[in-house]
């Protein structure tokens, strides 16, 4: 693939997709197929070039959408009427905000950008009913309060716990419920994606809560995190209220990845594929470009692996 990304730019084919896209001709896809079958005839693999061309093509259909709010949030940062629900577990205290139910479009909307992932596409709309998720990420004080270990890499009580598995946040959450009698759990894909747009009160943002105007008012990511996480609740919310849900430390989901949004379980409630090898973690780092920490962007990881990059956020259905 990287020879193909490279044989692509030296010699400008971008370019011409893009020319013959302005030009706009009924001979437009016999000249398109004509650029394809020159790669070929290059020795290039013909999946990556297919891939790449067809990414290309797909960035080109948003060149001229506009974000709904370029000015991003900051200048009039608005909060919807927050209902939360506190939860008090020994000395520690978290709240569990509580999300409407509603409709959205999941995956690479049009403010996503030109170079949303292959797995992002093609968008497809849901409907998630209510829920709460907590306002912030788990920090290491609660995880220590229920599992009396701290295994993070950056220390620091209102930091967000990372270096956990998704493994282990089951184990954590079995531990809580079995401490509070209430019924927790990590939130779904839809779930996540829903509630990092703003559920009912979206207004279209590549962020969580904001675009690339306002991004440092919202977002912990690698440009100014100082290589580091940060205590949560140290940048702006969303619209819902919520906290840190795109940068610091990104999120594992209870879903089984799969590379495409057919398989995620249907149009209502989606729970992803029956099984998998990988589990879905979504939002980005402090570590990763702003790129990679919009609403959309997917990663996934093996259940058992972990590293300080990722951490986690509570869901539940009822409270």
């Amino acid at each position: 693939m990287r020879l193909v990304v490279e044989t692509f730019l030296k010699r400008e084919y971008g370019k011409q997709v893009l020319d013959l896209d302005a030009r706009n001709t009924s001979n437009g896809e016999n000249e398109r197929r004509k650029l394809v079958y020159k790669l070929y005839s290059e020795g290039l693999n013909q999946i990556y070039v297919d891939y790449f061309i067809d990414s290309v093509s797909y960035a080109i259909g948003w060149q001229n959408i506009k974000p709904e709010n370029p000015d991003g949030l900051a200048k009039n940062h608005q909060v919807a009427p927050v209902r939360n629900t506190c939860v008090t577990v020994g000395g520690i205290s978290f709240n569990m905000i509580r999300v409407e139910g509603g409709s959205f479009v999941l995956g690479a909307t049009p403010e996503q950008g030109r170079f949303a992932a292959f797995d992002e596409k093609s968008s497809f709309k849901v409907k998630v009913g209510m829920f709460y998720l907590a306002e912030v990420p788990v920090t290491q004080a609660l995880y220590k309060e229920i599992m009396n270990e701290n295994p993070s890499h950056h220390a620091g009580d209102d930091l967000p716990v990372e270096r956990v598995s998704y493994d282990d946040c089951e184990r954590f959450i079995d531990q809580l419920n079995k401490h509070t009698g209430l019924r927790f759990r990590l939130p779904t894909e839809a779930e996540w994606e829903y509630a990092a747009r703003g559920g009912i009160n979206k207004k279209g943002m590549k962020y969580a809560g904001t675009d690339d105007a306002n991004i440092s008012d919202f977002v912990w990511y690698r440009e100014n995190s100082s290589n580091q996480s940060h205590e949560v609740k140290s940048k702006l919310s969303n619209e819902l209220g919520l906290y840190d849900m795109c940068g610091n430390v990104s999120e594992w989901c209870s879903d089984w990845y799969s590379t495409s949004y057919a398989n995620n379980g249907g149009e209502v409630n989606p729970q992803g594929p029956d099984e998998g090898i990988n589990k879905v973690y979504r939002g980005g780092s402090w570590n990763d470009k702003a790129i990679n920490c919009r609403v959309s962007k997917r990663f996934s990881m093996n259940p058992t692996y972990k590293n300080k990059l990722v951490g986690f956020r509570l869901a539940a259905t009822n409270i």
